[in-house]
């Protein structure tokens, strides 16, 4: 922070509460499942400290963008590098093949300060269980932060420029009220992007630097409006804590009233004689100490909790209580070694701490990435997990000349069963297509069949369509030639994600339907692939730590799939229903019992990740198919 402003122990108090909501909501109490803003009272804090030391620096024509960046390279890098390396030691030790080289991807991506997008477009989703295997999660919010401490100094500047300081406020509000307009939409419409992007976040970061620009016109109150203030204040930050949950719309207005609680407490806190009763509180010498580790209790506690899940353990109050106390000492540790001696003795000029702080950690956390992506995870440390290796059992990888290429007619590189002059038929579909490959290799090969197969993930048989507008949303010309080429062949074998198709009057479903019928109406014999039933990516995970023995308390029936019903609208039903002379291939038939659905054949889990096959899994399964069921296929011959 800069010297011109005084400091505040009562904002550290305010950070210890936010760290401490944080924390406890990772520990999974049921009773604290909206401790996630202590991320947003985070934001307005720094968008107050921030927006208050260069709007003062500004004013006194003293501002510099090296300086700024180099106090916020100083605070962030060196104890975030050091998290990083120390956590990569047990990364490389104990996380599956896949895990670790998503964990090197995290972690450069960390450092580049987009973990945000990263996370974003890979589909995480914060409140599912699956994330809590990925140590570096929580580093989103630092680039949201850091994303706003690239675009937020150079307008802070244009605005000092050109606007007075009446406009710099209407132009503040202005900001806010849109970036909050902008949290609400977002949040009802694109949870993802809300939750993980900065513009979502801005109107948060706006409420402290909009506190900042204020400041000076604030007028000082009497100690008992304060006391009253702060009271409001920390309502409105506890009140959600309790009372939002993961299922909650979020950011837009439920978080705003904890940033308006922020707020409220900085504010209260203005006049140091007359400061409101919660600030007094949160002077307290304890919870001032506990501030002054909140960024380094941040960084720790998540990996320390995301190991103890990743072997399929509980948060119980005995390891509870020893991850707290492990996080308090390694905070400490690194806030007495690294965060404070490069805050304030290690004080290199600019170009010396490009050099000495910021290359070094550029490249030994792109060093750490490169070798653990380019040796895919280094999957050789779990041998019995032969099926999870990507390159040698992943139909993406096996079969990359026949997904995604867009490309027909390519026999050659994409044939399955026994090769012939003339084709016997066709498999289309997206991944689904392709991951059924293996499996209808084997049955052509049982059947003295050939088949060619042609898969791009959006193409069921034709091509997706947006479900309000019915326009294809993808490029169409490669569906149509797909399906003109099937349209050649007696058979046509369909494979996709039936299950997506839920709503009977959605646009995708009826073109589907239409197309089926199309097919049947020029007499050809259409083949139906129903996939197994979808299994967790945290029960995924289980039955990886089971079969490689690093889950004792885990038992293999624990993990059976439950064989839900489908719903009578599911699509395959319905095309059972109107045209029974489809033939479907259910595999949950060999797969599911009254208990459950197994997962695994001869020892070998059959799934690649929630709801895909394997090469090995849907090799395995197409003979348990011919044994249990006959070949599906014969007919053809």
């Amino acid at each position: 922070m800069s010297k011109l402003l005084s400091y505040r122990p009562d904002i550290d108090g305010l950070r210890a509460i936010s760290v401490l909501v944080v924390i406890l909501f990772h520990a999974d109490l049921l009773w604290i499942q909206g401790g996630f803003i202590g991320v947003d009272v985070f934001f307005v804090i720094s968008g107050y400290l921030i927006t208050r030391s260069i709007d003062k620096e500004m004013l006194g024509t003293i501002f510099s963008f090296k300086a700024f960046y180099l106090r916020r390279i100083r605070r962030i890098i060196p104890v975030l590098v050091f998290v990083m390396l120390v956590i990569t030691v047990p990364a490389c030790m104990f996380l599956f093949a896949n895990d670790l080289e998503a964990f090197g991807r995290s972690a450069l991506h960390t450092i580049l300060s987009t973990n945000n997008f990263y996370l974003w477009i890979s589909g995480s989703n914060y409140f599912v269980g699956n994330t809590e295997l990925m140590p570096l999660l929580h580093t989103w919010s630092l680039s949201v932060e850091e994303q706003f401490y690239f675009i937020w100094p150079p307008i802070l500047l244009l605005l000092h420029r050109y606007l007075n300081l009446k406009n710099r406020l209407y132009f503040i509000v202005f900001f806010i009220v849109i970036g909050l307009g902008l949290s609400v939409f977002l949040a009802s419409y694109y949870p993802k992007i809300a939750y993980f992007l900065l513009p979502a976040r801005l109107f948060e970061l706006a409420l402290g630097a909009g506190l900042a620009l204020f400041w000076d016109k604030i007028p000082e109150l009497s100690r008992n409006k304060n006391n009253g203030i702060s009271v409001v204040g920390l309502l409105l930050i506890l009140l959600p804590v309790f009372l939002l949950n993961g299922l909650s719309t979020f950011p837009g207005f439920n978080a705003f009233y904890p940033c308006l609680g922020a707020v409220l407490l900085i504010l209260s806190g203005k006049n140091t004689q007359k400061k409101g009763i919660i600030n007094r509180l949160l002077a307290f010498k304890p919870l001032v100490f506990m501030g002054l580790l909140s960024y380094s209790m941040y960084l720790w506690h998540w990996p320390i909790f995301s190991f103890i899940k990743y072997f399929g353990l509980e948060l119980t109050l005995d390891k509870l209580i020893l991850a707290l106390t492990l996080t308090v000492l390694l905070s400490y540790f690194s806030w007495r070694f690294i965060e404070k001696p490069f805050r304030y003795r290690f004080k290199y000029n600019f170009s010396k701490t490009i050099l000495v702080i910021l290359l070094p950690s550029l490249l030994i956390i792109g060093a750490i990435y490169g070798v653990l992506d380019g040796k895919d995870g280094f999957p050789e440390r779990h041998p019995n997990l032969i099926e999870f290796d990507k390159k040698n059992n992943y139909p993406n990888k096996l079969r990359r000349n026949c997904y995604d290429v867009f490309k027909v007619g390519n026999c050659d590189q994409c044939g399955l069963g026994v090769k012939k002059d003339t084709l016997d038929g066709v498999l289309i579909g997206d991944s689904f297509a392709n991951h059924s490959a293996a499996f209808i290799d084997v049955l052509a090969k049982d059947s003295g069949l050939y088949f060619h197969d042609s898969a791009a993930g959006g193409y069921p048989l034709l091509y997706d369509v947006d479900d309000q507008t019915g326009a294809p949303t993808r490029d169409t010309a490669y569906g149509e030639k797909r399906l003109a080429y099937a349209k050649k062949f007696k058979t046509i074998i369909v494979a996709t994600n039936w299950e997506r198709f839920i709503d009977k009057e959605s646009k995708n479903y009826k073109l589907v339907m239409s197309t089926i019928k199309e097919l049947i109406d020029l007499d050809k014999n259409v083949i139906v692939i129903d996939p197994l039933r979808t299994v967790s990516e945290m029960n995924l995970h289980k039955m990886k730590l089971l079969k490689t023995n690093n889950g004792p308390s885990i038992v293999k029936q624990d993990l059976l799939i439950p064989f839900e019903k489908r719903p009578d609208t599911y699509i395959v039903y319905e095309i059972n229903r109107k045209h029974p002379e489809v033939t479907i291939i259910n595999l949950n038939d060999v797969m599911c019992y009254d208990t459950g659905c197994n997962y695994e054949i001869d020892n070998s889990i059959v799934y690649r990740n929630g709801n895909h096959l394997n090469t090995s899994g849907a090799t395995l399964l197409a003979r348990k198919y011919i044994l249990e069921k006959g070949n599906p296929l014969k007919f053809l011959q």
